[in-house]
Order: structure tokens, then sequence, then C-alpha cells
């Protein structure tokens, strides 16, 4: 396949992606197969990074026991446990697992994880179709795919270099706050 074809995929790849919403999630209990399953079947973007698998079962059972997610009832997951899944699957190339931990418990402070989840399934998209833009625009100011693609590649690999100090810096700044409403819960639960 040659360089323009291999453009073209990849923008119609990006222009048709979509997560379902926590709407569109099926409403039933999974198996981890089932669950591995639907992860890679939705997310299938993130397996063209090297072909590398980006969630196994054992990843999901230390995200449980990490406390990142909440733990399977009688080892099933629904659609709460999807939403947790999705989301650190897509951060966890950029932010510490952890990291990604205090984002949610943060995010999850004055909204619900299916809020939080919605919020973010926009957001992934809309990076998308931004990276797509560029993509044109690089085209349009070059014929010559493969040099497009490589400024693509470029200019992608310095957003995400510069977006993901920004992310751990502020993440960082807001980590005082989270940790006080932790310690103002564990008061108050001594206090009851």
């Amino acid at each position: 396949m040659d360089m323009l074809q291999k453009g073209i995929e990849l923008e119609q790849t990006i222009n048709s992606f979509k997560i379902p919403r926590y709407s569109e999630l099926p409403d039933l209990d999974f198996y981890m197969d089932q669950v591995v399953a639907l992860t890679e079947k939705h997310l299938y973007l993130l397996s063209y990074e090297g072909g590398q698998k980006f969630i196994t079962p054992s990843m999901i059972n230390n995200y449980v026991k990490l406390g990142i997610i909440p733990p399977p009832k009688k080892k099933r997951y629904n659609k709460e446990h999807i939403c947790y899944l999705f989301i650190i699957c897509t951060l966890k190339s950029v932010l510490p697992i952890q990291s990604i931990a205090d984002l949610i418990k943060m995010q999850t402070r004055n909204k619900t994880i299916f809020e939080l989840y919605d919020i973010f399934c926009e957001a992934f998209e809309n990076m998308l179709k931004q990276a797509n833009l560029v993509y044109g625009e690089l085209v349009s100011e070059n014929p010559d795919p493969e040099d497009a693609l490589a400024k693509l590649s470029l200019f992608m690999a310095i957003h995400s270099g510069t977006t993901r100090l920004i992310a751990t810096n502020a993440l960082a700044a807001a980590i005082p706050s989270l940790e006080d409403d932790e310690h103002k819960d564990k008061k108050d639960k001594k206090e009851d």
C-alpha cells in the first residue's frame, strides 16, 4: 500500500472512530473474557500502537487490586467497570496509572463516573478530529503524503509531550485538594 493510501486510510479510521456513550453500552453483566473482547472491539484504534495488547485480564485484576476500579460482583463486570476501563486504557499511554486513578477520583467528586465517561468520550473524539484537521492542512501545504505523515507524527508527538507535561503539572497542583477531601472524609467517618 502506498503512502497516500495509508494516509487516507488513517484519516478515514480516525473520522469513523466513535466510543459508545454510557447509554449505548450493553446493560449486561460480563465475565472477564467478555470485558476484554468488548474493550478491544470499541477501542480498536489503540491497537495501532505497535500491535501490543492494551488490555488483558491481568491488567484488569491489577486495576481492581489497586482500587482504581470497583471489584466485580460474583466475577461479573457491568457498565460502570467498562466506563473505568475505557478511560484507563486510553489514558495509560500518557499518564501513570496512579495519576489516572487520582484524576478519576477528582473528576468524580462532582459527577458520576457515567457523566465523566461521556465527557471523556466526547473530548477524546474531538482531539482525534483535530488531529485529522492538522493532517488535512499538512497535505494541502505539501502534496507529498510521506512528508505530510512524517510532519503529522512530529507535530502530534510534540503535542503529546507538551500536553502530558501540562496534564501532570495540573494534576500535581490539584492533588492537595484531593488529599484534603480524603482527609476530611476520614475525619468525618471517625466522628460518626
